[in-house]
């Protein structure tokens, strides 16, 4: 048949091809009866891969010139399971367009094989890149990792879970060197094999263990139920690996890892970790959190200030969990404020330390009393402690005498609040001040009982207490 004859037929196909849904009619499924008529379609070049059960070829579409992979997968080889991993990939394939997940173009079929007409990636798999590298700079990992995140947001928003994230299922379809020689990759996220959509929304969970040792997630390992947090661990071994090149966690056996793995002890040994910032780190710590709903989400990782470049900005946390940790840790030294706001009110702390002033000091051997001296000094500076902490400054300024009562000890007055000169206090007033302050004690202690701590009662019943002493005296 001539070659216009077979392009024909063809076209004549792909408009009766059949279709799953209406959501995967953008990419053309055509079932043929010999896989010979796509090679009237394509030029076929060298082979880019090769698997247990197909391969994968280098093709060069012959009207447009442009170039694709076609992975040719013998059905008879791979069997009724590997089969279905397929069919899932090309599934999911189908529902997705994203600029960093590999691009379906097209699918042949025929009674033997499947052809699947994908994205070509000229530079590889990410991992012989890391090889040739390596490791790679915190810059270039943060480009890759965006890209990497931005990806698996748009999957989980569709609620498709990847679980089988690894740096042989990301290739590089171009690379450039940016003005301060270093790698920009543009990656693409393949291999949806392991891939499934949820049914449930966002709460369903899985329990199938499946996906690669090195880069399964604490909860996968453990048969737990799991959800979406399994690939932003996945995201986490493999930005570790990029800056260091080697994996966070290394076992002679898959027992001994799975334990270091659901331990999640991350360390920093390499010396090369003491060029990756403080910033980096902290990703590294937020996205290998053994705990999934305390690891951060895709969302999160690309909102983080690491990724956006602003790492001079301190960030606060996304998860809620983090959030109430925050508010909790917070919420003692809130309660704290309030309590300090009401007892340094005029109506209460003010009054009631100006009490205990003039109830605490005695007559000077002079005749003349350190009252308004002391009461000037503590009303000219600024409360910022508690009234514990004030009884307690009080204390430090006093010392016993041998009949029990106590001394303050003399206190320079400060220049600027000074006493007007010549005048003082003789021991009338003292007295007669002492006595005014014994009748308002009753209503000053009833105005410190309603108090949140209960402070300012106790320092005014120790205020009488040394009062009645020095009378007895």
């Amino acid at each position: 048949m001539p070659k216009s004859e077979l392009i024909e037929s063809y076209r004549k196909m792909l408009t009766q091809s059949t279709r799953n849904s209406s959501a995967e009619s953008k990419v053309p499924h055509t079932r043929i009866d010999d896989g010979a008529a796509i090679q009237q379609i394509y030029y076929f070049g060298r082979k880019l891969g090769q698997g247990s059960f197909g391969v994968v070829i280098e093709v060069k579409h012959r009207e447009t010139g442009k170039k694709w992979a076609i992975k040719k997968v013998n059905r008879e080889k791979a069997g009724s399971s590997a089969v279905k991993l397929l069919e899932r990939e090309v599934s999911i394939l189908k529902r997705v367009n994203h600029e960093h997940i590999i691009h379906l173009e097209e699918v042949f079929e025929t009674p033997k094989r499947m052809f699947l007409v994908m994205e070509l990636c000229e530079d590889g798999e990410l991992k012989e890149i890391l090889h040739r590298k390596g490791q790679f700079t915190e810059n270039e990992t943060r480009h890759i990792i965006q890209s990497l995140a931005s990806a698996i947001a748009y999957l989980h928003k569709k609620d498709i879970v990847h679980r089988d994230l690894k740096l042989e299922n990301i290739l590089v379809k171009s690379s450039e060197i940016d003005e301060e020689n270093e790698m920009k990759l543009n990656i693409k996220v393949t291999d949806f094999g392991l891939a499934v959509q949820k049914a449930g929304g966002s709460e369903s969970m899985f329990q199938s263990t499946c996906g690669t040792p090195t880069y399964m997630a604490p909860e996968v390992i453990s048969a737990h139920d799991y959800s979406q947090q399994c690939d932003i661990w996945s995201i986490g071994v493999i930005m570790y690996m990029l800056l260091c090149g080697d994996p966070p966690f290394i076992a002679s056996s898959e027992e001994n890892l799975f334990e270091l793995i659901k331990k999640g002890e991350l360390h920093f040994n390499n010396p090369i970790w003491q060029t990756v910032s403080e910033a980096a780190k902290h990703v590294l710590q937020l996205l290998l959190r053994v705990d999934p709903a305390h690891r951060i989400t895709a969302n999160e990782l690309l909102d983080n200030l690491w990724i956006t470049g602003e790492t001079h900005i301190v960030q606060r946390p996304f998860n809620v969990l983090e959030l109430m940790k925050e508010w909790n840790n917070s919420l003692d030294i809130g309660e704290v404020c309030n309590v300090e706001e009401e007892l340094n009110s005029p109506s209460t702390a003010l009054n009631q330390d100006n009490m205990i002033e003039e109830q605490e000091s005695p007559v000077s051997s002079n005749g003349n009393s350190e009252v308004g001296a002391e009461i000037e000094t503590e009303s000219g500076s600024s409360k910022s402690c508690t009234p514990t902490k004030q009884v307690n400054k009080k204390k430090n300024n006093t010392s016993a005498l041998p009949n029990g009562t106590l001394k303050k000890k003399s206190l320079p007055p400060k220049p600027s609040i000074a006493s007007p000169a010549g005048r003082s206090v003789s021991p009338v007033s003292n007295s007669r001040r002492n006595q005014d302050s014994q009748e308002r004690k009753g209503e000053t202690e009833k105005s410190s009982a309603s108090s949140s701590q209960g402070l300012g009662n106790k320092n005014i019943q120790k205020s009488t207490t040394t009062l009645k002493t020095k009378k007895k005296s």
